[in-house]
């Protein structure tokens, strides 16, 4: 059925009723096209409507720590959580008493950061990065800037990881991405929640081919997830899965 259409979509209002009851644990947040691309020409942007974006900075409000991979970081130009004042009204009403903005943490095996959060680090009132990575990382060029994980010897340990993020406090995880670091959490078993923005597109990117592949999955079966919603709104399908009760 079609979803609803125009201004009349409250998206801060939906957020609020439909995302902010989120227990603790790790929520994923991403866009996918008709044929199952989650970036065109390795950006997510071309994908992504206003109101994907709105949801997408609602999301970040609803949580104690954004968590996203080096790469994407990257590639999108990331710098650090900015929430607009309505979105600081929204924290403050469903997450009372927490920091004003969350900080953001990157799994980075290389430590090569871009500039923009790497100069949040002296931004006043912004939240230092946080920077999770492995014993081999040379860390030098960043560990004046950014607070220091470092989980696992010569790969970052993601369970670890989540656990001290979990001691300093930050229970409400958000993983914006990319691909390779939910792969890596899910055959960790880690997600709690995805929430897909299923965008009416086609890229034309290549899928993977069933079959024999070098990179199967380490995971013995599919994990499945139980349906919260799916909301539909010019042609867009907001969906969240999250674990079975």
């Amino acid at each position: 059925m079609p979803g609803t259409s125009g201004p009349e979509f409250d998206v801060l209002a939906f957020a609020e009723q439909s995302y902010a009851d989120q227990p603790p644990g790790l929520r994923t947040n991403m866009v996918m096209s008709l044929d199952g691309a989650v970036s065109f020409r390795g950006r997510v942007g071309p994908l992504s409507s206003h109101t994907d974006r709105a949801l997408f900075h609602a999301l970040r409000a609803l949580s104690d720590v954004v968590l996203v991979g080096a790469a994407t970081a990257r590639a999108e130009r990331y710098g650090p959580v900015k929430l607009s004042d309505d979105l600081q009204e929204l924290r403050s009403r469903v997450r009372p008493g927490a920091p004003a903005t969350p900080p953001m943490a990157i799994v980075t095996a290389s430590c090569e950061l871009p500039e923009r959060m790497l100069a949040a680090s002296s931004a006043a009132g912004m939240p230092r990065p946080i920077v999770i990575t492995s014993g081999r990382a040379d860390t030098t060029a960043v560990r004046d800037h950014v607070d220091l994980i470092v989980a696992g010897a010569d790969e970052v340990d993601l369970p670890a990881a989540l656990a001290e993020l979990r001691a300093r406090g930050m229970h409400r995880i958000l993983c914006e991405g990319g691909p390779t670091l939910i792969d890596r959490l899910t055959e960790d078993d880690l997600v709690d929640e995805l929430c897909v923005t299923l965008t009416p597109q086609l890229t034309a990117e290549a899928l993977p081919v069933a079959g024999p592949s070098n990179t199967a999955t380490a995971l013995p079966s599919p994990r499945r997830f139980a349906l919260r919603h799916a909301r539909a709104h010019d042609d867009e399908l907001f969906l969240r899965y999250s674990r079975p009760r």
